[in-house]
């Protein structure tokens, strides 16, 4: 426990009317200094007599940078008391309004911003109770929660060296070609012919096949810099969900963890939470030789080295000189995605 401004400012009266009275002579003033004692007596034993408050905060999904969340909060503990305090905000969000005052129980609603890729960390919520009077204060720290912040993901379906990692390794298992047709929205990227398309720009025409090939794998490896991890991401994930929405399976291995190849809602997920957590660093030797897709964040660049070509990203969100129909430069939040707050 201990004392308000009130508080400090009661001891500084009831010190006043002693010094007074020992000077004046003035006894009855020494009846100001014992109703501030009997006053923080009661005070005292009303705070240790109430149970520390719980609170009970609402768990915030993970997003993409720019996105924003609302956070509930309900404080409860022994009915009555006068509370006040707020959550307490990491970098890498941003907030209004997380403050709470009131008398439990009590709730409030902030919104957070999300805006750095990560996890982090909401709270402590620091809660003070007061005694009736305000005189003293008891302080109690509780409860944490987090939220995961993706890397941002930008669309980069437009790109001609991706394509050639799409024929790459996708064309090799499929049947025989039957025909060429008119692209229409919701056909896979893979398909695109882009050497006859790029001939009948500003249409794309699509490969059918006689029969149903095998899906094609692809793996992406990442290194960076302590500097560039964000952007490194940012460039993985984009490129990782470019490939799955072709019809890859896809694997990815960064400085703190693998995946192996997969497809569908749930590995979507997991590509972005391993993203959004990696930190900065190399991988085995072995695995990045290996790799179909390299990409390296160092200095002030992040490239993408598919073999045949290194570029840098910027470039690949640029198109490379190819594009393909209702392409945006950043993508809106999948409607795929299996969000979790674990």
């Amino acid at each position: 426990m201990r004392l308000t401004r009130r508080g400090w400012a009661t001891i500084g009266a009831a010190v006043i009317a002693v010094l007074m009275a020992w000077t004046f002579g003035s006894r009855a003033l020494n009846a100001v200094a014992v109703t501030a004692v009997i006053a923080f007596a009661v005070g005292a034993v009303q705070l240790r007599s109430v149970e520390v408050p719980s609170i009970e905060r609402s768990t915030p999904e993970s997003g993409f940078p720019g996105e924003t969340r609302t956070i509930s909060i309900d404080v409860n503990g022994t009915r009555g008391t006068i509370v006040r305090g707020h959550d307490a905000i990491p970098d890498g969000l941003a907030s209004v309004g997380n403050g709470f005052e009131g008398t439990i129980p009590v709730g409030t609603t902030y919104e957070v911003t999300l805006t750095e890729r990560g996890r982090h960390t909401i709270g402590p919520a620091t809660v003070r109770q007061s005694d009736a009077l305000g005189l003293m204060e008891r302080t109690d720290r509780i409860e944490e929660t987090s939220i995961l912040v993706y890397p941002a993901v930008y669309d980069v379906a437009g790109s001609e060296t991706l394509a050639t990692v799409v024929d790459r390794a996708g064309t090799s298992e499929r049947q025989e070609i039957d025909r060429l047709r008119e692209y229409v929205p919701g056909d896979p990227l893979r398909d695109i012919a882009w050497k006859a398309s790029a001939k009948r720009l500003p249409e794309f025409v699509v490969v059918e096949f006689a029969g149903q090939g095998t899906t094609g794998t692809a793996e992406l490896a990442v290194t960076a810099t302590r500097e560039r991890i964000d952007d490194a991401a940012s460039a993985a994930a984009s490129v990782v969900l470019f490939l799955l929405d072709t019809g890859l399976e896809v694997g990815i291995t960064v400085p703190d963890g693998r995946l192996e190849p997969g497809s569908g809602r749930r590995h979507r997920g997991e590509v972005l939470r391993l993203l959004a957590e990696t930190g900065s660093g190399t991988i085995a030797e072995h695995t990045w030789a290996d790799a179909d897709v390299r990409i390296v964040g160092e200095d002030d660049a992040v490239t993408v080295d598919t073999g045949a070509h290194t570029v840098a990203f910027e470039t690949v969100r640029a198109g490379d000189g190819t594009g393909v129909p209702e392409q945006s430069s950043e993508r809106d939040r999948p409607d795929w995605l299996e969000v979790s707050a674990t």
